[in-house]
């Protein structure tokens, strides 16, 4: 299950069909800006959106890698990509930075279902556990993930979380899980089906045993006369 994005996804990618270069950059600027936008795989799929990638202006390959940030990344790849000058990753607004930590947060809480304070202030680069407790209660409120703030054990127990878009390299993982998955239960369905039937047959089962040991027994039996 993904976020509803109200529509504004598919008004986004029609103008990318036609948006080039320097415009594209304005378009993605505000797909980020965007506070009901959290999926972009369709948006990144974009013919103009990928020409951006191989594209010898550095703002321009710069706002591609950081569209693909928002898609299937953290905070922290921003932080640690914007360190480095050669990817050439421009600067977030507030409500950019904004939703980027939410992203995150739903990306932590897909892989645990308890998320330590800790954890969050490390990925969301934020030292205040009040800032961390606000980004997370923001988060629920933009419905991504569901869960309860334990903040005497200072940990967010997650209940659901939205999913995001999948990375082409992460398919065959999906295969895998879906394939362990799948595998042991179809054992388990073929098990419960065997054991249905034993169970119905035990009744008729039983009752011949039953017939058969009356018998047995009336022919064993003593005679008794009355007298």
């Amino acid at each position: 299950m993904v976020a509803s994005d109200d529509g504004s996804l598919e008004q986004f990618t029609l103008l990318a069909k036609t948006a080039r270069g320097r415009a594209c950059v304005a378009l993605i600027q505000q797909v980020l800006s965007n506070k009901k936008l959290f999926v972009f795989g369709e948006l990144l799929d974009m013919p103009n959106v990928k020409a951006l990638a191989e594209s010898d202006q550095t703002d321009q390959q710069g706002h591609a890698r950081l569209l693909a940030i928002f898609a299937h990344g953290r905070y922290l790849d921003y932080v640690r990509q914007k360190e480095d000058a050669t990817f050439h990753i421009p600067d977030l607004n507030a409500a950019q930075a904004l939703k980027l930590r939410k992203l995150t947060v739903v990306s932590l809480c897909q892989q645990h279902k308890s998320v330590p304070y800790r954890i969050l202030m490390r990925e969301l680069q934020i030292s205040s556990v009040r800032d961390v407790e606000d980004i997370v209660i923001d988060t629920i409120y933009s419905g991504l993930v569901e869960g309860k703030l334990d903040q005497k054990n200072e940990v967010f127990e997650s209940s659901y979380s939205v999913g995001r878009d999948v990375q082409p390299s992460d398919i065959d993982d999906m295969i895998l899980r879906l394939t362990q998955w799948f595998n042991p239960s179809i054992f388990h369905l073929a098990y419960v089906d065997t054991t249905g039937k034993t169970t119905r047959n035990k009744p008729a089962s039983t009752s011949t045993k039953c017939s058969a040991t009356r018998r047995r027994w009336k022919r064993r039996r003593p005679s008794v006369t009355c007298r």
